[in-house]
């Protein structure tokens, strides 16, 4: 029986809050090259944003290449990795003829060589990956600069699909009549996956979060290797699945187990998929309500003795004051660490028509808060305002700001 590992979202080199997360990273890598020593997978598959930024910084980089050197031809015979949005083509591109050598091949732009064949641990030919890295606009459209987002969209649909068909093509040109799976990976947002709005897993297409159906992959795709959206979930059918991100990267995915997945197949067919759950480094609560309540949770998690990230939120009647100053009182001492701050009461103080003796605290409030107030003040009609909406939101994407 064949076995692939799937995984995506690494996002190498993010921080939370300006808050370095290398260590967590560290130990993902060194629990996952764990996994790939007990699963013996003949494929480990890595769905795009490997890295946080298109130009990582060099810690990162070295955790890659290390992690690449410890498991590449030993652990694991065949590593795919292809980019994602987040990623620069070209930097994933440039090792490619070094990595082939060690049975890694990676993929960082669209290119005519994406349909894969791979050998099995018994060195036979074992499966065809179908490595579509993320499709930028310039991969599949080649309409006028000056068109509608609307006919822009519709281009980059197509675009898309008929990428994927003509890799399919090829995939099946070069199974022929052997008995192996054809296995698609994609860096991609489609209509029926789910996010959470808080999480930044948005799909950073021209302004526009573009999606498309499940249906661009044929039956005979015997798995669908998903990266972009960062909650673990199939998405139709058990064989087309996101693996998700391995940590939790924004306050609003604590709480998501998070997992790699481990698929199994029985000549050209899907046999079944295990997820397992990748552990906690790092704590992170959120924590809201009024003053009282926020000081019993902060209290009862201080008293847990283990290194915490907090986000709070103010949601009481009565102004808490110095709300930065009270809370670092109330934390003094301890493991836990308030990292985001923010108060409900002023915002909406300030939304509701600037009541006299209100005090408008600009870090505590989000930049789509603040996009709205300029509405306000300056009258600007709704029809105008869902436009500038999307492209101011486009921009905070690709800050990684949390809107």
């Amino acid at each position: 029986m064949l076995r692939i590992l799937h995984t995506s979202d690494w996002h190498l080199g993010r921080k939370l809050k300006d808050h370095d997360r290398a260590d967590e990273f560290r130990k993902f890598l060194t629990w996952l090259e764990g996994v790939i020593a007990k699963q013996k997978p003949d494929a480990l598959i890595v769905s795009g944003d490997i890295f946080n930024t298109s130009n990582p910084p060099v810690e990162s980089q070295e955790m890659y290449y290390s992690f690449l050197s410890r498991v590449a031809g030993k652990t694991c015979p065949n590593i795919i990795i292809t980019a994602g949005n987040h990623d620069s083509a070209p930097f994933i591109d440039a090792p490619a003829g070094l990595m082939e050598r060690c049975s890694v091949h990676v993929i960082g732009r669209a290119c005519s060589d994406e349909a894969i064949l791979l050998n099995d641990k018994q060195g036979r030919p074992g499966m065809i990956v179908c490595a579509v890295p993320f499709l930028h606009d310039y991969d599949v459209r080649t309409g006028k600069s000056e068109a509608s987002f609307a006919d822009i969209e519709r281009e980059i649909k197509t675009g898309i699909m008929s990428h994927y068909a003509e890799v399919f093509v090829k995939a099946r040109e070069l199974r022929g009549d052997m008995d192996i799976p054809i296995v698609a990976a994609g860096h991609l947002f489609l209509d029926a996956g789910k996010t959470n709005d808080s999480e930044g897993e948005r799909s950073l297409y021209l302004g526009t979060a573009i999606k498309v159906g499940a249906d661009i992959f044929p039956d005979d795709a015997a798995y669908v290797a998903l990266g972009h959206l960062h909650s673990p979930q199939k998405v139709g059918r058990d064989n087309v699945r996101y693996s998700g991100s391995p940590i939790a990267l924004t306050f609003g995915e604590w709480g998501t187990q998070k997992t790699v997945s481990v698929v199994d197949f029985a000549g050209r067919n899907f046999a079944g998929v295990t997820e397992i759950r990748v552990p906690v480094w790092r704590e992170m609560a959120r924590v809201s309500g009024d003053m009282a309540g926020i000081e019993r949770e902060l209290r009862e998690l201080a008293g847990r003795n283990v290194s915490v990230w907090a986000e709070v939120t103010y949601t009481g009647a009565e102004s808490p004051g110095d709300l930065a100053g009270r809370l670092a009182d109330i934390t003094e001492g301890s493991l836990v660490e308030v990292l985001s701050v923010r108060n409900e009461r002023e915002y909406e103080s300030y939304g509701g028509g600037n009541k006299p003796g209100s005090v408008i605290t600009i870090k505590d409030m989000k930049p789509r808060e603040m996009l709205e107030l300029y509405f306000e003040e300056k009258d600007i009609p709704t029809a105008d305002r869902e436009i500038f909406v999307e492209l101011y939101k486009e921009i905070l994407r690709e800050m990684e700001i949390d809107y």
